[in-house]
This record gives structure tokens, C-alpha cells and sequence, in this order.
């Protein structure tokens, strides 16, 4: 075989190949579940790179934001994407809810959760309660559970203007393991439970914003991936 032959078929194998690759992530894509299929996902709205938002998801999936083989509502970024929605430095694969509300109210946030993380710094937020003002604008994250070098984290505003953060362990070497969270805010009580034990009980009569949950993968990071996966969320 000349020569000339030879490269020929050599590319007509590469494009082949490309072609199969390009097939197949595109039919793994169209087959992708749909979390609210499994999830009650009503009163939620997502939010992925672009940015971009989606009120109706209850026949919605993507590379963003799926349920996998094992019936896990899956969130997955590389976090050097751009599209940052406003105000914020890094993007995101998150869920908000849509019901405002005051801390003097009675609400809980509850999930099982993992994470697998390659991001750098690896700091990825999970959880959310976060500010809202009452001409709609974004007031400061009350809350963020997140996950940090594999050990879990509360960081809490410790002031009404939002200035200042608390950095909680939860609980250390949490992993790629499963684990879950229950945040509860009563009377302005503030208690966070991880695998059945309070690790945190603060009153948060400083706080003075309404508020909203927020749920899914956050990074604090512009350079590798992260997966969020879900057992259960669950909001009262």
C-alpha cells in the first residue's frame, strides 16, 4: 500500500471514530433520566451556565442536571464554564425554590447527598439559604453547606449586613460518601443535623432579609469538574 493510500485511510478511520464518539454522547445525552421523574421538583426552578433558567422542569434533563442509572438526581459542571448568573463570580448547576420567607417562620431543607469533586480549590457548595431583598434583588447567602477537601462545612453570616462568615466543621472526611444534612430554621433558630446529630444551633435574630433554599452544585472555583448526587431533597 503507497504511501498516500495509507494516510488516507488512516484519516478516514480518525473521522470515523470521531463521528462514534460524537453519536454516542449525543444518544447518551438523549437518554439521560429526567430528575423529576423521581424527585418532587414542584416549586423549584433551575438555573445552569449561561446563564440560563428554567421555571418548568418537570420534563427537563441535560449534561447539567439529570437522574443517573441508580435514581440519583445528579448535578454536574466544569466549573471553567462561562455564564455566572448576576452578582456571582462562578457558575452553577442549581436548583432555588421559590417560596420567599423570614426566619421567624418554621422551614427545613433536608437531603442525602455525595460529592466527587476535582475541582481547584476543591470547594463546592451543596446547600443554600440565601438573602433576598424585597425589591427582588440578591441579598448575601445566610447559609452555604458545603463541601471543602472532603470534609463538610457550614459557612453562616454572623452579621445583618453579611460581612462577616463563620466557618463550621460538620463533619470531617465525609468524602465521596453519602451523607445526609437536615437544615431546620424555627423561630429564628437556626439547627443543622448531619447523620442523625446536631452539629449547629444559632439563633439568627440579626437576621433581618427574607429567604430562599437553594440546592445542587456550586463551586467556589474557575478551574475543574464536580458532581452533586442526591438521594433525596425534600423542603417544609
Amino acid at each position: 500500500m503507497s504511501f498516500i493510500k495509507r494516510t488516507i485511510m488512516l484519516a478516514a478511520l480518525a473521522a470515523a471514530s470521531t463521528m462514534h464518539a460524537q453519536v454516542a454522547a449525543s444518544l447518551d445525552t438523549a437518554h439521560l433520566g429526567i430528575p423529576a421523574s423521581a424527585f418532587n421538583l414542584k416549586g423549584w426552578k433551575l438555573q445552569i451556565p449561561g446563564p440560563k433558567e428554567f421555571k418548568d422542569i418537570t420534563h427537563y434533563s441535560s449534561d447539567y442536571f439529570f437522574l443517573n442509572k441508580d435514581k440519583e438526581m445528579c448535578f454536574k459542571l466544569d466549573a471553567g464554564e462561562k455564564g455566572a448568573t448576576q452578582n456571582a463570580k462562578f457558575v452553577r448547576s442549581e436548583l432555588r425554590h421559590l417560596q420567599n420567607w423570614k426566619v421567624g417562620e418554621d422551614r427545613v431543607l433536608a437531603g442525602e447527598v455525595r460529592v466527587t469533586s476535582h475541582l481547584e480549590p476543591d470547594k463546592v457548595t451543596v446547600l443554600q439559604i440565601h438573602g433576598i431583598m424585597d425589591n427582588g434583588s440578591d441579598a448575601p447567602p445566610l447559609l452555604r453547606i458545603a463541601v471543602q477537601h472532603g470534609d463538610l462545612y457550614a459557612l453562616l453570616k454572623t452579621e445583618n449586613d453579611g460581612e462577616k462568615t463563620e466557618s463550621i466543621v460538620l463533619k470531617k472526611g465525609v468524602g465521596t460518601g453519602f451523607f445526609k444534612v437536615e437544615v431546620s430554621v424555627k423561630h429564628a433558630q437556626l439547627k443543622i443535623t448531619v447523620d442523625g446529630q446536631v452539629k449547629l444551633d444559632r439563633s439568627l435574630a440579626y437576621w433581618k432579609f427574607s429567604n430562599y433554599f437553594k440546592a445542587g452544585c456550586y463551586p467556589q472555583a474557575t478551574k475543574g469538574t464536580a458532581e452533586v448526587f442526591f438521594r433525596s431533597l425534600s423542603v417544609k
